[in-house]
């Protein structure tokens, strides 16, 4: 990341306080900006113009810069945004923790258009999701939405150093001047096989790169035109093709305990630590369950999630949400119902002794 962009909002602000005492150390620009719309717009024009970006915010934020996600899905750019979650509607407890936000990240902003939304659950996976969320979003010429949560963004933990072998940089169809072939003009939203159109920096020599938040044509220019909507739709739409393929390879869900238990705990994000506490707990009972968190969660790993619940007679599906937003999207994608559930939409999250009781009543 070399441009960060974001305007103060708990619990998304730790990010802001951390980067800007080091923009000149790693030659960034961190930006506070006068609002959350100012922030989004930013990062969508650097993303324009080359630069890795990012902004991050919570739910009141998240709500302001939906137009201009629309806008980045429109014209297929790639920041990252972080959505640190706090219990919700309108100011609601501004410095508690809540994970009621997912269907607001998969469905935000009007019309359609493909998005990528990445769940870590604890400081490690924080920063390796960061990493793959850069590489993904500009692979793939869409954005991508990290989820936290006021508790996983402002607690304390320890961790392993971080192995700088397990990342690289992934740019994605990002040509030079070099590269560049002025055999024919410059279209920044060709039609292509897989979706992805090859993407050049504005100031490129011969190139003219041209962008539109309107319907557009491959050159870039407005269309109303109903065949051209269609194909530029099926166009953006194709990604997700060669998306989820890739995500075969990440670790898009992981699995703790042993491979087939009876019963199956289902959750996502921050409720991590708390869940795997208490498991600590159901073992010493002789109580033996699995834990299946989903940490990719647009697109949906179907296959995936499918595989792991299959021996399960039961699955507990565990959320700090009122209407268990996880078990919604497990329903409308693998078709079947989570019956157990265990929710706490309190703005606390899970005590790990008080979790393992409520796990061994539905056993």
């Amino acid at each position: 990341c070399k441009f960060y962009a974001a305007y103060p909002m708990t619990p998304a602000t730790t990010i802001l306080h951390f980067l800007a005492p080091l923009d000149r150390e790693y030659k960034m620009v961190v930006i506070q900006t006068e609002s959350e719309i100012a922030a989004i717009n930013m990062v969508a024009g650097a993303s324009y113009a080359g630069v890795r970006s990012m902004t991050a915010t919570s739910g009141g934020g998240f709500s302001l810069m939906a137009e201009a996600i629309g806008m980045i899905g429109m014209t297929e750019t790639s920041p990252v945004i972080v959505l640190a979650q706090r219990p919700g509607p309108s100011t609601g407890l501004p410095t508690y923790s809540s994970q009621a936000d997912l269907r607001f990240a998969i469905h935000v902003s009007q019309g359609e258009f493909p998005r990528i939304i990445i769940a870590p659950g604890d400081v490690e996976e924080c920063f390796y999701s960061t990493v793959e969320a850069f590489n993904l979003a500009e692979k793939f010429q869409m954005p991508a939405i990290i989820m936290s949560d006021k508790y996983l963004s402002e607690s304390n933990a320890t961790t392993e150093q971080f192995d700088q072998n397990r990342i690289g940089i992934d740019r994605g169809q990002l040509i030079t001047e070099q590269e560049y072939s002025q055999d024919e003009e410059y279209m920044r939203h060709k039609i292509t096989e897989n979706g992805v159109s090859v993407r050049a920096i504005p100031g490129i020599k011969g190139a003219i790169v041209r962008t539109n938040a309107d319907e557009h044509n491959e050159l870039g220019y407005t269309t109303e035109d109903p065949v051209l909507t269609t194909k530029m739709t099926d166009k953006r739409f194709r990604k997700l093709d060669g998306l989820t393929k890739e995500l075969e390879n990440y670790e898009t869900v992981k699995v703790y305990g042993p491979k087939n238990a009876d019963t199956t705990i289902v959750s996502w994000g921050s409720t991590k630590g708390p869940i795997r506490e208490a498991m600590k707990i159901l073992n010493k009972n002789e109580k033996t369950v699995n834990f299946l968190q989903i940490v990719y969660l647009c697109p949906f790993p179907t296959n995936k999630i499918k595989e792991q619940i299959k021996s399960a007679k039961k699955i507990i599906a565990i959320e700090n949400n009122k209407t268990s937003q996880l078990s919604g999207l497990i329903q409308e994608n693998l078709l079947m119902t989570v019956n157990h559930k265990i929710l706490k939409y309190d703005g606390r999250p899970f005590d790990p002794e008080a979790l393992a009781k409520q796990i061994m009543e539905m056993l």
